[in-house]
């Protein structure tokens, strides 16, 4: 039993899920550097004739336009705090939340809170601006180096009252997601979507903010991009058959480039350049989350906040190019027409009838969103409709536990009965769905996964979905090997996964099929062929393409120091160019960024064990196991540090512990029988492994562990039947025919 080099956890941690509304999908790296990390200037510099010039300048040509912006969501998206855009109780109003007191109050025209800081501490503190409008506000105070906190408790402008973003939490005061910490940090978290022309400006060195935008709100080029070409054109041009130069954003954009376009904001991603410039693709500048826990159910539905853009690439309607704008107005963003006659700007009539719904008409029940848009409530009070338009499946309830339409409104009724119903008025059977793969693929059948990554009918965000989910797996040399077809994949998603798959495998023999992609049209699969390269130490010296993509490579993490995870990739890129010193250093401003970030102190723990610093290994491994008591990987590790330094009996009760934790860990059962069989206790060992087998029937080394112990205690007739089982999965390994033949000896 060996300490192992990495840890590779399929299970975020215990704290990170509790994060809602945050971007935390990043993978992020850091560029080969001799000496200390330094920020770099951004790739992207405006050209000098292309100005932001403010939304007073459309105006005059665009004043319906405007005047359907003014008061909109988008108008109202941030202002400046103050009588007229304050609209919360801050008359001495008192709001407690979990020991918290919140005060709200005025002096002269300036609004007030008193609240705890990071320390437990109260004081005053400014309200700066106002968030939002609807149905809640929220409120903004400044801090000394530059950044800007979003308060955890916000006005419900609909019930005229305080409540706190996320009760359900228990919240210390120093946590990431508390209103001190990054997770509501306006420069960190918000800022990019909610003002125009932003720039972060983050000093890691320094730790300041020097944030910047040209408008404080969504304005006119936020969306349709710089418009100084644009204007002087319409206002110095007099030749009428002369092309205007195209704006960002316009009337004849596609489709799906319009929805592309809308994306930027209002999807789950992060962020992979240091400021958005207008140009390229959406993937040139983000990284969408894929269909994965916990952001989405395990067939597509929403769970987490998703922004709708992940939601609505699973629709037919994106398919079948319906756009944003086909049921938002583009500039006050209301629906262009309410109830069921929004759908029937579409579709036949005969779906509006009780004939199809098999509801009373005019009831809630009979309105198409509440079938095919469930929703959910997210900060508190605000409610979101799924965007992926699906038909209800009680079925795929019944089987899998995935939560469906009808159960969401019938709560007194089981999934059985919805899809009984559903069966006797639409017949039994259901489309082929994506979701369908999805679901057997997380419960056993691998190749679901493979074949919905083949088919092109079918999202490109499921299928890239499906083949980050497939290479979770351990495959044969032959599935490594059919993987490669991805790497040309017409789709962006798809390619970056097949990229990844192979830097998560660490793939030595596949340079030549992915070095192609360091010169892909699209930037976000030239990062992640770098960082495959870097994965398998591969040298890139005097490859242009490797060097021009690593610099957008920098970039990347740049944009993203002022996260844990930011750092956290630091440290990972740090280790893999064998600069351990500066891995350490990386891991350790995580965890100053983030205290609870866990996934970083376990990288932390391994590498300083590594250097024999046994003592600060075990105490980091303890800080794990006291913040996540339920996180198995820790005790598991633990166990691995006292095995290896010859502590038996903290080894044996710290793998016992991970063999009863989540994440399963297929390892944990493995150390653990053989360190148990190492003791001597043969009997104890079979009982392992025997739980292990009805997770992993299959197990190849599971199974063995099992023959060993079987013949330790004189199990002839179990021992030649776990052996003839091995032959099967291994036909022809030598090793196992010469014990079966040895055990058919009395």
């Amino acid at each position: 039993m060996s300490f192992p080099k990495d840890i590779n956890s399929k299970k975020f941690s215990y704290y990170l899920k509790k994060v809602c509304n945050l971007l935390i999908i990043f993978f992020l790296v850091y560029a080969c550097k001799k000496h200390e990390y330094q920020p770099k200037n951004s790739v992207h510099n405006k050209t000098e004739h292309q100005k932001f010039v403010g939304k007073e300048a459309c105006i005059e040509c665009h004043k319906s336009e405007y005047d359907s912006w003014n008061g909109s969501h988008h108008q109202q998206a941030m202002k400046i705090a103050d009588s007229t855009t304050v609209l919360g109780d801050f008359n001495n109003k008192t709001f407690e939340h979990k020991g918290v007191k919140n005060t709200f109050f005025k002096q002269g025209d300036d609004f007030y809170v008193n609240t705890a800081d990071k320390n437990g501490d109260y004081h005053d503190y400014k309200i700066v601006y106002t968030f939002g409008v609807t149905p809640l506000q929220q409120y903004i105070v400044k801090f000394p180096n530059g950044a800007y906190q979003c308060l955890i408790t916000a006005w419900d402008t609909e019930k005229g009252l305080w409540f706190h973003l996320q009760p359900n939490l228990e919240l210390a005061h120093d946590e990431w997601i508390n209103w001190t910490g990054g997770a509501m940090r306006w420069n960190t978290a918000c800022a990019d979507c909610h003002s125009t022309n932003l720039d972060k400006n983050f000093n890691s060195n320094t730790d300041t903010f020097n944030t910047t935008f040209s408008e404080i709100n969504v304005s006119c080029e936020a969306c349709h991009g710089t418009a100084s070409n644009h204007v002087s054109f319409y206002k110095n041009n007099n030749n009428k058959d002369s092309v205007p130069p195209k704006l960002y954003m316009s009337k004849s954009l596609a489709s799906k480039s319009l929805v592309e376009k809308c994306a930027r904001c209002h999807s789950r991603r992060g962020q992979i350049t240091k400021k958005f410039n207008y140009e390229g693709h959406f993937l040139d500048h983000y990284n969408p989350s894929l269909l994965i826990d916990p952001i989405y159910e395990l067939d597509g539905q929403i769970k987490d906040e998703d922004y709708v853009y992940g939601s609505f690439m699973q629709s037919k309607m994106y398919q079948n190019n319906v756009a944003c704008v086909d049921c938002h107005d583009a500039h006050s963003l209301k629906l262009k027409k309410t109830g069921n006659s929004l759908c029937l700007s579409c579709h036949e009539p005969k779906y509006d009838s009780k004939s199809h719904h098999y509801h009373e008409v005019n009831t809630e029940g009979s309105q198409c969103i509440n079938c095919h848009m469930t929703g959910k409530i997210y900060m508190g009070n605000d409610f979101r409709r799924d965007h992926s338009f699906r038909v209800p499946r009680p079925d795929q309830s019944v089987k899998y536990g995935t939560p469906n339409a009808c159960n969401g409104c019938h709560k007194d009724k089981s999934p059985e009965w919805a899809s009984e119903f559903i069966n006797s008025k639409y017949g039994a059977k259901r489309p082929d769905h994506f979701s369908n793969y999805l679901l057997d693929g997380y419960n056993g059948n691998h190749e679901a996964l493979y074949s919905l990554a083949s088919q092109n009918k079918f999202p490109e965000i499921a299928r890239a979905t499906a083949l980050y989910q497939y290479t979770n797996y351990a495959l044969t040399d032959k599935e490594i090997h059919d993987i490669r077809k991805f790497l040309k994949d017409p789709s962006i998603l798809v390619r970056k996964e097949a990229v990844r798959s192979f830097e998560k495998i660490r793939g030595q023999n596949y340079h030549a099929d992915i070095e192609p992609l360091l010169k892909d049209s699209i930037r976000l699969v030239r990062i992640s062929a770098v960082k495959y390269f870097n994965s398998i130490a591969a040298d890139m010296t005097g490859n242009k393409h490797f060097k021009k993509a690593e610099k957008e490579y920098l970039e990347e993490l740049d944009m993203n120091t002022d996260f844990a995870s930011g750092q956290h990739q630091i440290a990972v890129y740090n280790e893999m160019k064998g600069r351990t010193d500066l891995a350490i250093k990386a891991y350790k401003k995580s965890l100053e960024i983030d205290n609870r970030y866990n996934i970083s102190r376990m990288n932390l723990a391994l590498l300083v064990y590594k250097q024999g610093d046994i003592q600060e290994a075990k105490n980091l491994y303890l800080k794990v196991i006291e913040l996540e008591p339920d996180y198995g990987n820790s005790y598991y590790m633990l166990g691995l540090l006292f095995n290896e330094i010859g502590d038996t009996k903290n080894a044996l009760k710290y793998l016992d512990e991970a063999c009863n934790k989540e994440p399963v860990n297929i390892r944990a059962f493995y150390n653990y029988a053989l360190k148990l069989q190492a003791e001597g206790l043969n009997k104890k060992s079979i009982e392992i492994i025997n739980r292990a087998l009805v997770i992993f029937p299959e197990n190849e080394n599971l199974l063995y562990v099992k023959l060993i112990g079987e013949i330790n205690l004189k199990q002839h007739i179990k021992a030649y039947n776990t052996c003839s089982k091995l032959i099967q999965l291994v036909p022809n390994n030598a090793n196992y025919k010469q014990i079966l033949e040895s055990l058919k000896t009395p």
